[in-house]
């Protein structure tokens, strides 16, 4: 089976008929695969049994946290304790395990720190714990959880210092000793502690970043947002992110100026704005955590909009339009209307895709990348299209005007807070429903320049923003229901798909409607 040619491509997204069918045809393929998926998937029951621990640090997992993990479950520590042996879900299997472990002479710190936990007999051992060889692995950190537990705080936390002084591989004590050095407010050994390579080591790069935030360490802190955004882009959460940016990439690359380079600078746009949302986070940290200006639940409804006007948005459109700004000082002379617009605008989508990376790792919800496809993605490359394309046309003017570009920024940054108010706010949250449509304003004011702007030369030859956008987010819905019904009911899946769908009709509508004679 041959594939379509490139100019049968561009015929094909220009013909709307032929657009309705594909997408009716997609969606009914993927309602078919989804109740087949869902059909052969193994029912929703409790998990199998895991395979009892055959070592001490891997029972230990067990009596610390309540469930299987590991030998040393990274990103745990001391903050999440069970507190009481007797109602420990795994209590039977632990007790077989430690009677089978009884001839281990490693095993003994383990099991003292189990009677602890079940007998409530805490002192007796605690002493008995310090009677043991001081050589033996895991006596110091199951003092020190036994202590921590009893509210000796102080002594847990040389206990978990004693542990990683002696033992390389003590990932547990090093952030269990971070964990109490924080909760004692003592920032001098929390210095001293995430200057040594092991402790940095035993922590994942978002715990560094809190820690590092902490104690004021802005080089450190900058090194592991730089981490945290890497493994970010390297996760599977990489593949939806570049799906929904790729729609909207090749809707605005329909719109260049005809230019060999003009292709690289679009790539090069999209990363500056990869590196603004880095940035971004950054700022948050620092604005957030340093200086305690965030948001808060009680504050009066005045004080939390200032928040995301002085905070949030400020913080965001500058960043952004920062990072848009060499490439708006590069064309000032040569470039067009047309592609200043279009590199804003992919700055600012390059923004909304590594935003999007953390939304999707933290699980909020099946359709979220449908959802932010039409409103985070539109809202961010609209907002910096919108605030490039006047810093352009200032530089553009040698500076003449500039009182234009700093009322359009200014309405940019309030147009941004006002958005994320409607959606965050308590008191607005009568109004949220305005989110979709304050969106849909926003990107008209982006697309209506820029429709004004563009060069008709070989636009039959390019393909259309209206197919690109029907095939695209139909492809992403149909992806969508296929993958959720891998993992529930059929009849829950396709519910998520058309609730999620119906929602957001009509601002999708609005999108065709901005592109229908394109």
């Amino acid at each position: 089976m041959a594939f379509p040619s490139s100019q049968e491509l561009v015929r094909l997204s220009r013909d709307r008929k032929g657009l309705l069918k594909a997408a009716s045809i997609a969606v009914a393929i993927s309602i078919a695969l989804a109740f087949l998926v869902s059909s052969t998937a193994p029912a929703l029951s409790p998990s199998p049994a895991a395979p009892l621990p055959s070592t001490p640090g891997e029972v230990l997992s067990w009596i610390r946290f309540g469930f299987p993990a590991p030998a040393e479950a990274p990103g745990r520590s001391c903050s999440d304790l069970r507190r009481d042996g007797r109602l420990h879900p795994f209590a039977e299997e632990i007790e077989a395990v430690l009677e089978d472990l009884a001839s281990d002479p490693s095993t003994a710190p383990v099991r003292l720190l189990w009677n602890g936990l079940v007998a409530d007999h805490s002192p007796e051992a605690i002493r008995q714990l310090e009677a043991l060889d001081a050589a033996l692995r895991h006596r110091r950190e199951c003092l020190a959880d036994l202590r921590y537990l009893a509210g000796d705080t102080s002594g847990a936390l040389q206990d978990y210092l004693a542990e990683a002084e002696r033992f390389p591989d003590a990932g547990y004590a090093r952030r269990s000793a971070l964990f109490l050095a924080r909760y004692e407010e003592d920032r001098e050994t929390m210095r001293e502690r995430l200057a040594d390579p092991t402790f940095l080591a035993a922590l994942d790069p978002a715990t560094r970043i809190h820690h590092q935030a902490w104690i004021g360490d802005y080089a450190g802190l900058g090194r592991s947002v730089l981490l945290a955004e890497r493994d970010l882009l390297l996760s599977p959460f990489t593949i939806p992110a570049l799906f929904t940016a790729a729609i909207w990439f090749l809707i605005l690359f329909s719109f260049r100026s005809p230019s060999r380079s003009f292709a690289g600078l679009a790539a090069l746009a999209f990363a500056l704005g990869i590196a603004s949302a880095m940035l971004s986070l950054y700022a948050a940290i620092v604005q957030e955590e340093m200086r305690g200006f965030r948001f808060r639940a009680d504050d009066p409804a005045m004080g939390q909009f200032v928040y995301f006007l002085a905070g949030v948005a400020l913080r965001e459109e500058v960043l952004k339009l920062l990072c848009f700004a060499p490439l708006a000082v590069a064309l000032r002379k040569r470039g067009t209307a047309s592609g200043a617009l279009v590199l804003a605008g992919m700055t600012g989508l390059g923004f909304a895709f590594q935003e999007n990376l953390a939304y999707f790792q933290s699980g909020t919800g099946t359709f979220t990348a449908w959802v932010r496809l039409l409103t985070a993605n539109a809202l961010h490359f609209s907002l910096t299209g919108i605030a490039g394309f006047a810093l352009w046309r200032t530089l553009h003017r040698r500076l003449r005007g500039w009182e234009e570009f700093l009322y359009t920024f200014l309405a940019v940054i309030f147009a941004h807070a006002l958005y994320n108010a409607l959606l965050s706010m308590p008191t607005l949250a009568g109004y949220a429903a305005l989110g979709p449509i304050l969106v849909a304003v926003i990107a008209y004011r982006y697309f209506d320049p820029l429709r004004q702007h563009l060069d008709t030369a070989g636009l039959h030859r390019r393909l259309s923003p209206l197919g690109i956008f029907v095939m695209g987010s139909v492809l992403l819905t149909c992806a969508i229901l296929v993958a959720s019904a891998a993992t529930m009911p059929f009849r829950f899946a396709l519910g998520a798909f058309a609730s999620s769908v119906a929602a957001m009709i009509p601002l999708a509508f609005a999108f065709i409607g901005r592109f229908r004679d394109l």
